[in-house]
């Protein structure tokens, strides 16, 4: 009998041994599926429409001990201008990142530059936008915007979300990485962080789009989207297959931009997608996706290709049920009030 056949003779003769031993009572291993992690990110971390998010962002700033970071698409808030230059004149390490597209950034660079704040134009190229919208505390307190710090940005239908634990740290590594590209020179970032772990997901760019298309795909239940715009078309067709699978697709949308693209509605709506229309006013600014009301996902930008694609985005996917149950609150509110 050749080696390898008696060798495995002799196991197969352990085994039944065993087996007979044990009364056929061999405990064979279970193997569960692996669970999903839960963010511990409370409910009281959600800031919706103007006043919330505006005094929320006015505490942070006043609370700050050692550095403020800003990235902004847009910025000529007043009292935020002046409140910046205040912190940044008692020492506070203040830095300052906004598009340098959009007409009011350049006011607020010149008066704040004057000043001696380190303030810069990211250097997107022509065509491209930076819609990256956060605040950074001390590194250690982040807040992530839908509105961007203009009259009209706050004044519409919005959502900020502060992040406290390890997100928040990440947030200052990615801005971090946006001044560097910005100025060449990186900031004094934590290599590690000792922040408690909040399991939030944060994406740029194309991985924007990854987070989206994932969480769509996965979802069991229910799909309810606030969004101004969505034309990207891989987006459409994972959420065609997520109404053909059985899950309540909903959209609520801006009406005038929507109807700019009459075809792309109808496909939708046809598939099984319900859509509805927000109040022209507010306008609808938010970027919200809730999933299965247990996950959610905020960016900062329409879902469109070339948002995707040039632009500069931003966004996290918080697997919170606590949070999503109350944006779900909100979304059943504002599909009362919108239109078919």
């Amino acid at each position: 009998m050749p080696k390898q056949r008696f060798v495995f003779s002799i196991l197969f003769l352990l085994l039944f041994s065993m087996l007979f031993l044990n009364g056929c009572n061999l405990k064979v291993p279970k193997f569960s599926p692996k669970v999903a992690p839960i963010s511990t990110l409370p409910a009281e971390a959600l800031f919706i429409d103007k006043d919330a998010i505006y005094n929320r962002t006015l505490a942070l700033i006043e609370s700050a001990q050692t550095s403020i970071y800003v990235e902004q698409a847009e910025f000529d808030d007043p009292r935020l201008i002046q409140l910046l230059l205040t912190k940044s004149q008692s020492g506070i390490d203040v830095r300052i990142l906004l598009d340098q597209w959009q007409k009011a950034n350049r006011t607020t660079l010149d008066q704040l530059k004057s000043q001696n704040v380190s303030i810069q134009f990211y250097p997107a190229q022509k065509g491209q936008i930076n819609h990256t919208k956060y605040l950074i505390i001390d590194q250690k307190q982040a807040l992530i915007y839908g509105p961007a710090w203009t009259a009209a940005g706050l004044s519409a239908h919005d959502l900020a979300v502060e992040l406290s634990g390890r997100a928040a740290w990440t947030t200052a590594t990615l801005f971090s990485k946006d001044w560097e590209f910005t100025t060449t020179f990186p900031l004094a970032v934590a290599k590690t962080s000792l922040q408690p772990e909040d399991h939030i997901v944060l994406a740029v760019n194309t991985n924007v789009k990854q987070q989206l298309t994932e969480q769509i795909s996965t979802s069991t239940k229910s799909i309810w989207i606030e969004n101004s715009e969505i034309t990207e078309p891989d987006l459409i067709q994972a959420l065609i297959d997520a109404a053909a699978k059985g899950r309540d697709v909903r959209l609520i949308l801006n009406q005038e931009i929507a109807n700019k693209t009459p075809v792309t509605l109808e496909k939708l709506k046809a598939k099984g997608v319900k859509i509805k229309y927000y109040p022209s006013q507010p306008e609808l600014g938010m970027h919200l996706a809730i999933f299965d009301n247990s996950s959610f996902l905020l960016s900062s930008s329409e879902w469109t290709r070339y948002s995707f694609v040039a632009d500069h985005e931003f966004s996290i996917t918080v697997p919170s049920p606590a949070s999503s149950v109350n944006l779900a609150q909100m979304f059943n509110q504002d599909w009362l009030k919108s239109t078919d």
